[in-house]
């Protein structure tokens, strides 16, 4: 009886662990299906927009540098996708519209960040999204 042979990469992701469960596939379809609403406002975003739109949904109201320390990431990254979904990408263009900068009452240089109309539709969306895809 003749052996079969697995090549090294087969070998290396088995060794990874075990396949992906039938729970945590339902899991990504419902990441997936929440997440429709943001690639339906241009085709695709990048992914730093998209985890700092729901860091905003999640906690509004904070600054850059709570939202990048929350997230682990450099204030200036985290500056330049806030912009990014904001009213005016930082190339001058327009950006997403899904977030707004306001003053915040007892620090007039320091800023705070909400959703706009349209941000908390497309939040809604998503939420609505996941839990329908989780009840399945």
């Amino acid at each position: 009886m003749a052996e079969t042979q697995t090549s090294p990469a087969v070998a290396a992701d088995l060794a990874a662990g075990p396949p992906i469960k039938q729970s945590d596939k339902r899991d990504i379809q419902a990441l997936l299906r929440g997440l429709k609403p943001l690639i339906n406002l241009r085709g695709s975003i990048p992914l730093p927009y998209v985890t700092t739109f729901l860091m905003v949904a999640l906690d509004e109201g904070k600054g850059v540098n709570a939202y990048a320390r929350a997230i682990g990431m450099h204030r200036a990254a985290m500056s330049r996708y806030l912009r990014d979904i904001g009213d005016r990408a930082r190339n001058g263009g327009p950006g997403l519209g899904l977030v707004k900068v306001e003053s915040r009452p007892d620090y007039p240089r320091r800023s705070q960040f909400h959703l706009t109309a349209k941000g908390r539709s497309i939040a809604k969306d998503i939420f609505q999204q996941m839990r329908r895809a989780s009840d399945r």
